[in-house]
């Protein structure tokens, strides 16, 4: 076979918070790694948060050199802008039932790029460390299983020049119509900016005002632009994050439904019951920023089937460098002295973090 898929962490259970610290021991060129969280949950009436909070980090390092490193929302969202489509994560809520997050993490293009893999011969202490919070998110979870697969090549022979790096490189606490400055590494070529800000119920036209990238003390500035001129990008340019939610709502319009799109979420919902009711007319409200409502003109009396299609997972938006299929058009920071991200916070945002992660292409 010219590739496989390797299993490198067998499903492994888990009751309590745990950091699983997992040796990359293959030796084939690894186009992409596969993470399945499964959530748990519990018997309550109400969820914690969206499933992905049970993973707050995952770390792919080689000694003190580290290659990857992300929460569970940040990864999905990069994954997300990184192919352009929606990892089929499973997003259940009922009592008792298994919520399956898949988080990508891609060192390639796209799946099986010849021109960028992960080498694990040229490092010489490969490990994956992934980050539990058993109960972080979904309902009352109070167990989990992880698992890990590989997908390789095998039989095609390839010579990769490098891949892609990703990381968190900072986060802050944001502050309405203020400025926030970072300066950016220049040791490897910027693929992707990404900045999240989710607060739920605002989405990110309101913790966001004003985006901006100088060079060499505004020397030259590659973007000056206001949330809604991003936002008018990312909707012309990436698909709607489509998905489907199953959740057992407690009382009409009572408690939340956590979702992943952030940006003008809409959806639908309808019984999950056989025979339906035929008096519980289901309706969907207060969808921004990561979560909704579901109201009833009945009681609650099924499990909710929920349609949900929106922008921006966990309100994160992305910032591209360039045509993301073509290496020699991303952002090479080579000759530059001094690169500065700087952040504007919206006039009426609601308040909570900013993490600013990077997408680099790293040589061999």
């Amino acid at each position: 076979m010219k590739h496989r898929v390797a299993e490198v962490f067998a499903r492994k259970s888990y009751s309590a918070d745990a950091v699983e610290v997992i040796d990359l021991d293959l030796t084939d060129p690894i186009s992409q790694l596969v993470l399945t969280y499964e959530v748990v949950n519990g018997a309550t009436a109400s969820q914690q948060g969206h499933p992905d909070l049970c993973v707050p980090k995952i770390e792919l390092v080689d000694g003190s050199d580290v290659l990857f490193s992300m929460s569970g929302k940040e990864a999905k969202a990069l994954d997300f802008y990184h192919n352009m489509k929606v990892t089929p994560s499973l997003m259940i809520y009922p009592n008792d039932m298994n919520a399956e997050m898949i988080y990508n993490i891609n060192f390639g293009r796209k799946l099986w790029d010849p021109l960028m893999a992960l080498l694990p011969g040229n490092f010489r202490n490969l490990q994956l460390k992934v980050t539990i919070d058993i109960n972080g998110g979904g309902k009352s979870a109070d167990a989990g299983y992880l698992t890990v697969l590989a997908k390789c090549f095998d039989e095609k022979a390839v010579s990769p020049i490098g891949f892609l790096m990703a990381k968190e490189l900072k986060s802050y606490t944001l502050a309405a119509s203020s400025w926030e400055y970072t300066d950016l590494p220049l040791d490897h070529p910027f693929r992707m900016l990404l900045l999240k800000a989710q607060a739920y119920g605002s989405g990110p036209d309101y913790q966001f005002d004003t985006v901006k990238l100088s060079e060499d003390n505004d020397k030259r500035i590659p973007f000056n632009l206001t949330i809604g001129e991003i936002l008018r990008v990312i909707t012309s340019e990436w698909p709607l994050y489509d998905e489907w939610v199953l959740d057992d709502p407690p009382t009409p319009g009572g408690g939340y439904t956590y979702i992943t799109p952030g940006y003008w979420p809409i959806a639908l919902a309808q019984e999950w019951l056989v025979p339906p009711s035929s008096n519980n007319i289901m309706g969907c409200f207060s969808g921004d920023g990561g979560r909704l409502q579901v109201g009833t003109s009945g009681g609650w009396t099924s499990n909710a089937g929920i349609h949900v299609k929106g922008w921006c997972p966990h309100n994160t938006i992305v910032l591209p460098m360039g045509d993301l299929q073509d290496p020699e058009d991303w952002f090479d920071t080579a000759a530059l002295k001094n690169l500065k991200l700087s952040v504007k916070g919206g006039a009426s945002l609601t308040a909570g973090t900013c993490e600013i992660t990077a997408q680099q292409f790293r040589k061999y």
